[in-house]
C-alpha cells in the first residue's frame, strides 16, 4: 500500500457520482475463490487478490470523498491520508509469526485495515469526525489505561506467555467506525463508540473473540465501558438526550435494544477474549 497521493490528487476533478460500495460483484468473486481454495498456496494467492482489490476500493472511496470537498478540505484530507498510509504501512509490516499461514494472515490483516479506512471515507462526515476525535483516545483494558492507535487496541503479550515464537503484542480489537458518535451536553463533550475484536490472528482455544463493548469518553477521558453482548451484530446507535440507545441482532436473529446514560460513569474495562487469558469474559 504505497500509492503516490500526488497522483490521486490529479483525479480530484473526475470524482464519483455515487457513494462507493464495498460488496461489489468483483469482491464476491474474489471471496468465492478464497472459499474454493484447497491448498495453502491457493489460499495465500486468493487472500492476496482480496487485499489488492481492497486497496482499489479504498482509493475509489478516497477519490469520491475528495470530489465532495472544497480545496482546503481536500488538502487536509490528503494530509490525513498520507499519515494513515504511513501508519498502515508500518503496522502491516509487523510480523504475524512464522509458518505457512503467516502470509495469508498478513494479507487478511491488510484487507481489514483497508476496509476500515474505506468505511472512514464513506460514512457521513459527522461520524468520520467523531471517529477522528476518539481514534487515539485512552481506554481501560486489563487493569490499565492505554491508548487506541488509529482506532485499534493493542495487547502487550505478558512475559509468562512468551516463547521464542511469540510476538511482542497483538492488535486484538478496534472501533466499529460507522457507530462513532459525538454529543455535546452543556460544557461537556461525549464521544461514544463500539469496540469489537479484530480476530486478526486467532490462537485461543475458545476461538474467535465475540464481545461487543460500548465505550464512552467524557472530555477526552474514558468515562465508562459496557459489555453489550457476545456474538451480536450492531444495527444502530443513536442519542436521545443523555441516553445512548444501541440496537443489535442476537445470534438467533432477534432484535434487541439497550440504553445507557452517558452521564453515568463506571470503572469497567473493555472486555475482549484473548488466548493469553484463555477465558471467556
Amino acid at each position: 500500500m504505497r500509492r503516490n497521493l500526488l497522483g490521486i490528487a490529479l483525479l480530484l476533478c473526475t470524482g464519483c457520482s455515487q457513494l462507493p460500495q464495498w460488496n461489489t460483484a468483483e469482491q464476491k468473486v474474489a471471496e468465492a475463490e478464497l472459499g474454493n481454495a484447497t491448498t495453502q498456496l491457493e489460499m495465500n494467492s486468493a487472500m492476496g487478490a482480496i487485499a489488492t482489490l481492497a486497496e482499489k476500493h479504498m482509493l475509489v472511496a478516497l477519490e469520491y470523498k475528495l470530489s465532495k470537498l472544497s480545496q482546503p478540505e481536500r488538502l487536509a484530507l490528503l494530509r490525513d491520508q498520507r499519515e494513515w498510509q504511513q501508519w498502515a504501512d508500518r503496522r502491516n509490516a509487523e510480523s504475524m509469526g512464522e509458518g505457512s499461514l503467516a502470509p495469508m494472515m498478513q494479507r487478511g490483516r491488510e484487507e481489514s485495515r483497508l476496509k476500515n479506512h474505506f468505511l472512514e471515507l464513506t460514512v457521513p462526515e459527522d461520524v468520520r469526525q467523531a471517529f477522528i476525535a476518539m481514534r487515539n483516545a485512552p481506554i481501560r483494558f486489563q487493569g490499565k489505561t492505554i491508548s487506541l492507535w488509529h482506532g485499534e487496541l493493542d495487547l502487550v503479550i505478558p512475559n509468562d506467555k512468551k516463547d521464542e515464537f511469540t510476538l511482542e503484542f497483538e492488535t486484538i480489537a478496534q472501533l466499529n467506525i460507522p457507530f462513532c458518535r459525538k454529543i455535546v451536553s452543556g460544557k461537556d463533550t461525549f464521544h461514544i463508540g463500539i469496540i469489537e475484536p479484530t480476530n486478526y490472528g486467532v490462537m485461543s482455544s475458545y476461538g474467535l473473540g465475540t464481545e461487543s463493548n460500548l465505550s464512552i469518553w467524557k472530555n477526552g477521558e474514558n468515562a465508562a465501558n459496557h459489555l453489550l453482548g457476545k456474538e451480536i451484530t450492531i444495527q444502530n446507535i443513536f442519542m436521545d438526550g443523555n441516553m445512548v440507545k444501541v440496537s443489535f441482532l442476537s445470534k438467533d436473529g432477534k432484535l434487541h435494544q439497550k440504553e445507557f446514560d452517558c452521564q453515568a460513569p463506571n470503572d469497567n474495562a473493555v472486555l475482549i477474549n484473548h488466548w493469553t487469558t484463555e477465558t471467556v469474559n
